[in-house]
């Protein structure tokens, strides 16, 4: 199948082709990093078919597609020429907290490599089943060949993070990787093996093995980035061909062994006893929460922060009891709360989708169709899924289970709780069954609201993942809602919205709706939409001081309004003339309501002129 056509949407909807710095994709969703995120068109994405969601979070672009990203992705990457090179830097980029800036790091250094190191996991648990079953013997040839293979994919894993990472910092990829394996040269791990002394100039080196592990390989392309640009910008052209590779890594490489690996080892370490200690001594209330929680995570994209926690577990102790513990239990929850909405649900496209969504997390582990098109959307079954899963990590706790390869856990993974020594498939199958009775039972007692019209017309469900357009109350030149000289409505606490400086008096009905609420004064009025927005249009600040001189209302409450009807007529000149500001706000009072509330605005288009044609706000 091919994806042109919505791919062609994408481009456009992202800032276009030269907007985009960096693109790659997770299990479900095209992760981007673009130069400038307020060219992007956040609407416009939302309602290209095949988007579930577009998710905006620690620097990254999201856009979540589900199962089909891969093909999707494939075909993006045809489409469009994005080898990086300087000329972005020049673009101001927007400032990111600590938090952000980290989690972005992490994501975009490790989503391209989780394919391939889940690959040569389960190669491996492949091979021991081979042998438990007697159908391959661990001293034969085959054996050891086949072990190599798949062994490659984690004693090498720091060349592959270091690549992704240089692409992260923007710095040559080749290099990235290059630091990544000088870690791994024979000549070292021997060196580590025979326990005697090294040093470094007279410096004394510490015996670490870096295999398998994340966090060296990214603080070392983290440094190496700017010592690369400062090789770079003061290497004469004649010799930068040979020269800037070669001083990059004559001070980067000895960095590593002397400073950046010890302490990115001691980082590890403590991350590993911090886990460890959680899983002995708290396990029984972490686990749970962790659980009940995840979901949030996925939804807001920054779980794959919690992935290196896992990797390094299982490359430090040989298994990971918490990270994969709690992944099993959130996914099993989301795909019995979509089964059990998809058999209580009487609607058609409800029951197709929420059974399809679930089929595919129990076997696959991916749960974003369920949570982005089912649970989420339905609200309730998120709240079953809570407790299922906070229930399946408290049975979880108590066994103690073990996962002993990073892989997404679901049915058809589940060899990734066998190792030669322990197996804990049983116990992982016991937790699947309590997270899904659990969550199914919860799920079908809260209910939901069922969105069966029995009179043909456009359900909740229908419009819940419909797109509802508003347009501006007003016209005159639009800003965002924050830019507003009132706290009470800059801070958002009423809801989300737009502002506007009238360039007229006239306020019209941005769609079809009853009033609910009219003033004495005309300087406000209250909406309830037929797309279920409870809509607030506001003339002016504190102007309910000048007690209805210059205001004139146009309709009562209880009518219905067409879009474009004129509600208000109001003179700005009055407002001037009276001290008080003329910013017409529209503001959507249950912005809880909706998936998404996205205001048409940023602070680039503050200057922008719209009128009561212009779309400024879409509901999803």
């Amino acid at each position: 199948m091919s994806y042109e056509n919505m791919n062609k949407q994408i481009i456009s909807a992202v800032g276009g082709e030269d907007n985009i710095q960096s693109v790659v994709h997770c299990a479900t969703r095209l992760r981007f990093v673009l130069k400038d995120e307020s060219k992007a068109d956040d609407a416009a994405a939302a309602r290209i078919p095949g988007v579930l969601q577009v998710v905006k979070k620690a620097g990254q672009y999201q856009l979540v597609i589900g199962s089909t990203v891969e093909d999707v992705y494939n075909d993006l990457v045809k489409m469009i020429n994005i080898e990086n090179d300087d000329s972005y830097k020049s673009t101001p980029k927007e400032k990111k907290n600590i938090f952000d800036t980290v989690i972005s790091v992490i994501t975009g250094s490790i989503a391209p490599a989780i394919p391939l190191l889940a690959g040569a996991g389960m190669g491996k648990v492949l091979l021991l089943i081979l042998t438990i079953s007697g159908l391959l013997s661990d001293k034969s040839q085959t054996y050891q060949i086949l072990n190599l293979i798949f062994d490659t994919g984690y004693f090498f894993m720091p060349a592959f993070i270091g690549f992704s990472a240089a692409k992260v910092f923007n710095t040559d990829q080749y290099l990235g990787a290059f630091m990544g394996l000088v870690t791994e040269h024979p000549i070292w791990t021997a060196m580590v093996a025979a326990k005697k002394p090294v040093d470094f100039l007279g410096m004394p080196v510490q015996l670490i093995k870096y295999s398998s592990t994340l966090i060296t390989a990214i603080i070392s392309v983290w440094i190496m980035s700017y010592i690369y640009k400062y090789v770079k910008k003061y290497t004469p052209n004649m010799v930068k061909i040979f020269m800037v590779p070669m001083l990059t890594m004559l001070i980067t490489a000895p960095l590593i062994f002397l400073v950046i690996g010890p302490i990115s080892n001691m980082i590890s370490e403590g991350i590993g006893f911090i886990s460890m200690w959680l899983f002995h001594n708290a396990g029984i209330v972490a686990i749970p929460i962790l659980a009940a929680a995840y979901p949030w995570f996925v939804s807001i994209g920054i779980h794959k922060a919690l992935s290196p926690i896992s990797i390094q577990l299982v490359a430090t102790q040989g298994f990971d009891p918490i990270i994969r513990v709690v992944a099993l239990c959130s996914n099993m929850s989301q795909a019995a709360a979509s089964l059990a909405v998809g058999l209580k649900s009487k609607n058609k496209k409800l029951k197709s989708l929420a059974l399809s969504s679930s089929a595919t997390a129990y076997l696959g582990g991916i749960t974003e169709p369920a949570l982005f098109g089912v649970n989420l959307p339905l609200k309730k079954p998120m709240y079953g899924a809570m407790i299922g899963g906070a229930i399946a990590g408290i049975v979880a706790s108590f066994m103690k289970i073990k996962a002993f390869i990073y892989v997404t856990p679901a049915f058809l993974s589940l060899p990734m709780w066998v190792s030669k020594t322990e197996n804990f498939v049983i116990q992982a199958i016991i937790v699947i069954i309590v997270a899904s009775v659990v969550t199914f039972i919860a799920t079908w007692m809260i209910g939901f609201d069922d969105p069966v019209d029995e009179n043909n017309q456009k359900t909740k469900f229908d419009q819940v993942h419909e797109k509802h357009d508003l347009k501006s109350p007003v016209n005159g030149k639009i800003e965002p809602l924050s830019e507003v000289k009132d706290e009470t409505f800059a801070s958002g606490v009423m809801g989300k919205g737009i502002a506007v400086m009238p360039s007229e008096g006239k306020i019209y009905a941005p769609d079809d709706g009853v009033v609910t609420a009219t003033f004495d004064t005309g300087h406000a009025i209250g909406l309830h939409l037929d797309n279920d927005a409870d809509v607030l249009i506001h003339i002016g600040i504190d102007t309910v001081q000048m007690n209805g001189d210059g205001f004139k209302q146009l309709v009562k409450k209880g009518d219905h309004v067409k879009p474009g009807q004129e509600l208000v007529d109001f003179d700005i000149d009055k407002i001037k003339k009276a001290g008080y500001d003329s910013t017409v706000m529209m503001i959507v009072l249950n912005s809880k309501d909706f998936l998404e509330v996205l205001p048409v605005v940023t602070k680039k288009d503050e200057e922008k002129d719209v009128t009561t044609n212009s779309n400024v706000i879409v509901l999803a």
